[in-house]
Order: C-alpha cells, then sequence, then structure tokens
C-alpha cells in the first residue's frame, strides 16, 4: 500500500492561493514520511473567511518563499506518487493553478480520493466529509492544518483497504471498480467509478 496523501489551504478564493501545503508518505501500510510547508501566497491577500477556517494568518507566513520558490523542495515529495486527497478535485485543482501561476511546468499526475474511495467502502454514511468520518473511525486530528488533515486522509485510506481486504491502492481500485485520476499540462481527469461499473448499476435500476 504505496501513496502520498496530500492536503493545501488557501488565503483566499483563488486556487492559486496555497498558505500551506503537506505531503506524507506511505510505504507497505506505514506512514514513513511527512513534511509541510508555509507558503507566502501571490498577491499577499487573505481573507477572513479562509483565516477563520484553517487559523493562518498573513503573518505566519510574510517570511516565507513563494510557491514558484519552494517547487523544487516541493516536487520529489510530489511526483511520480499516486496522490491522495480528501476531495481530490480541490487539492489537485490547487496544485495545478499554482504551477501555472507560477509559470511552471505541470507534471504528469495521478491520483486517487478518499472521499469517493469512502462513498464506495462504507455506502449510507450520513456525511462523508473528513472530519465526520475520522470522527467515526476515533481518528484523533486538528481539522484544515494540512498536515494533521494529510495524516488522517492516509490512516482513512488505509482503514477503507482493511475493510475490503486490499494489499496494494491498485488492489483498492480494482475491488471497488474505480478509476484512477489524471492531471498534467493537458488538463484534469477527475478519479471516478468506472463507466462499465455504472452502465451495469444503471441497467439493474432500470430493469427493478
Amino acid at each position: 500500500m504505496d501513496f502520498t496523501a496530500i492536503d493545501f489551504e488557501t488565503a483566499n478564493s483563488a486556487r492559486h492561493s496555497a498558505c500551506q501545503l503537506a505531503a506524507v508518505k506511505v510505504r507497505d501500510g506505514r506512514i514513513v514520511d511527512q513534511q509541510c510547508w508555509l507558503i507566502r501566497p501571490r498577491p499577499f491577500a487573505f481573507s477572513r473567511m479562509n483565516i477563520q477556517v484553517h487559523g493562518i494568518h498573513p503573518e505566519a507566513v510574510a517570511s516565507e518563499p513563494e510557491f514558484g520558490e519552494c517547487w523544487s523542495r516541493i516536487a520529489p515529495h510530489l511526483e511520480d506518487e499516486c496522490l491522495i486527497a480528501h476531495n481530490a478535485p480541490f487539492d489537485i485543482g490547487v496544485l495545478r493553478a499554482c504551477l501555472l501561476f507560477h509559470e511552471l511546468p505541470v507534471p504528469e499526475l495521478q491520483f486517487s480520493c478518499t472521499r469517493l474511495i469512502s462513498r464506495n467502502t462504507w455506502p449510507g454514511r450520513p456525511s462523508y466529509g473528513l472530519k465526520a468520518l475520522a470522527n467515526w473511525m476515533n481518528i484523533s486530528f486538528r481539522h484544515h492544518d494540512a498536515l494533521e488533515d494529510s495524516i488522517a486522509c492516509a490512516k482513512l485510506l488505509l482503514s477503507a483497504a482493511d475493510q475490503v481486504g486490499a494489499d496494494s491502492l491498485p488492489q483498492l481500485e480494482s475491488k471497488l471498480s474505480l478509476c484512477r485520476g489524471q492531471a498534467g499540462s493537458w488538463g484534469y481527469r477527475g478519479a471516478s467509478r468506472s463507466r462499465t461499473t455504472s452502465r451495469i448499476r444503471r441497467r439493474a435500476t432500470d430493469a427493478t
């Protein structure tokens, strides 16, 4: 079970306004490395709403490098990894937006989403938010801190794998009939249920 869980926090509503990023590497089902970076967004503007969510104030990142300046340190932790995030469209979207805004090449990315994985592992839950799922599974963490969210995300995926009896990420995706997402300079294609499984489900519904 090898992957890297990530989480971004943003300074405002702009996708390229990352102010914190964490990456938690999992190898053979165990967390083996964790990294967290504070980032000075450009333009240097924070919204009150975002500060209320994550608690990161402008002065906390005023002397930190911008994304373009720290990408060379971040990239080795993300490239050639299968990235996992809770609500991956947001986090992968922030990553792509930061790279494009700072005129950096967008690497070929593979990723999946623990929200999608959880919906298919534990159908019928009242909520699939990270906090709700973590509370249900007794995973203690501080929500909206990038590192804490990434660790909770990693633990959630490992719990899903244990639930369905999967020994690897490809096996988990196969058991749940999930297609891995991809992104790059060409654009974005999200993780999803396989189209074949969706057609079978629709036919079964039509037949009833």
